[in-house]
């Protein structure tokens, strides 16, 4: 009876892992994966902070969509092509991992986030860009 139980027990958890784990469609990364990827698989670069954030220096070629301005932001991405692949990062990891959320459940194909965000990618003495 213990090891049925055990086998259940094992199966339970394991079927509940599959359910919530992303796929590599979706997935968070670091600076030096998430600057690879986007070179050898090119998107759509998109910066959720502020416009201030945004001024003090960005990724080339991002393009800005402040995630607080909630109604904005929100019909910004239902425009977007959801076929396409996107990179996401936000200040250090917080409101681009919410969007990369967001954006699997609304159906978009490929969402890379930066891990660690803008602070984590200045870490790394990676290229920003200011206005």
């Amino acid at each position: 009876m213990k090891q049925i139980f055990l086998f259940l027990s094992v199966v339970s958890l394991l079927a509940c892992g599959n359910q919530t784990a992303k796929s590599d469609q979706y997935l968070t990364l670091s600076v030096t994966d998430f600057a690879d990827k986007m070179k050898s698989e090119p998107g759509i670069l998109l910066d959720v902070r502020t416009i201030e954030e945004y001024q003090d220096g960005f990724i080339a070629g991002a393009q800005q969509y402040d995630y607080y301005e909630t109604a904005s932001f929100k019909a910004a991405l239902n425009g977007m092509d959801k076929d396409k692949t996107y990179y996401i990062y936000c200040r250090s990891g917080g409101r681009s991992g919410t969007t990369l959320d967001m954006m699997q459940q609304m159906g978009f194909k490929k969402v890379y986030n930066l891990d660690g965000g803008m602070l984590a990618w200045r870490r790394a003495n990676q290229a920003v860009v200011k206005p």
